[in-house]
């Protein structure tokens, strides 16, 4: 057999010939974004939420295999080697739920980016994933079909079909329940094994209802509305017009 493997005090690293197939643990890249409010009605943040969405992971998958996590024990996280991007994974990547950053960061590392090493090391598994935030606005995408994070419902095809739309790639949707009510939570959009090529994501439905809420907060002004020329008469549903006060 022509694949062997280089043994390093950290892990076990395919060496393969020239012309030799990859082979990999995973298959293609989920890039997943998550909606901030609805995440700190879900969940017990430590910090405030914005009305915004950020990353929430870079996660390899399988189509067909169990997806694959801590790939390379011994892969550590380094701050050291991604210092020139801190500030914008703080703005970008933040922990809700951790008051570190850093430990986020860390478990994202040696838990998914461990799994692509060979093809992103360290500091481009967090730099391609600040350029997939900056390529692909998902809030930019939704106002194209008129829908706006007012804490109003929309119907989760219409959202598939927003990003559909944008990217020409069906995403996934996911939704989660806060006092019986349906939120977006997260969307993903998936990315071939070196996350370079935008492709549809495998048929797997993560939200079992027809209508989902886009919730708001108080943090969001009308003032950031206009910014993002998102201003307009807001029809809210009277059962879950007080959930983002």
């Amino acid at each position: 057999m022509y694949l062997h493997l280089f043994k390093s005090a950290s892990c076990q690293v395919p060496v393969l010939p020239p012309g030799a197939p990859l082979a990999r643990k995973y298959d293609f890249i989920y890039f997943v974004q998550q909606w901030q409010i609805s995440t700190c009605y879900i969940k017990s943040c430590l910090k405030p939420a914005r009305a915004v969405f950020s990353i929430d992971g870079l996660w390899p998958s399988s189509y067909s295999r169990k997806t694959p996590s801590n790939c390379c024990a011994g892969s550590n996280f380094v701050p050291q080697k991604i210092s020139d991007l801190t500030g914008r994974l703080n703005l970008e990547w933040p922990s809700l739920l951790l008051e570190d950053n850093y430990e986020l960061w860390k478990d994202e590392w040696e838990n998914h980016g461990s799994c692509y090493q060979d093809i992103l090391p360290q500091h481009a598994f967090f730099k391609a994933a600040l350029e997939l935030k900056e390529k692909y606005v998902l809030v930019d995408m939704l106002a194209e079909k008129d829908i706006y994070p007012y804490g109003e419902i929309y119907k989760v095809d219409s959202i598939t079909d927003a990003i559909r739309t944008a990217t020409g790639h069906n995403p996934q949707i996911q939704c989660d329940l806060y006092k019986k009510i349906p939120l977006l939570s997260q969307i993903f959009l998936c990315f071939d094994y070196n996350a370079t090529s935008i492709i549809d994501c495998p048929l797997k439905k993560r939200c079992h209802h027809d209508e989902i809420m886009i919730p708001f907060s108080t943090w969001f002004s009308k003032e950031q509305a206009r910014e993002r020329k998102w201003e307009r008469k807001k029809t809210l549903v009277p059962q879950f017009a007080n959930l983002g006060k």
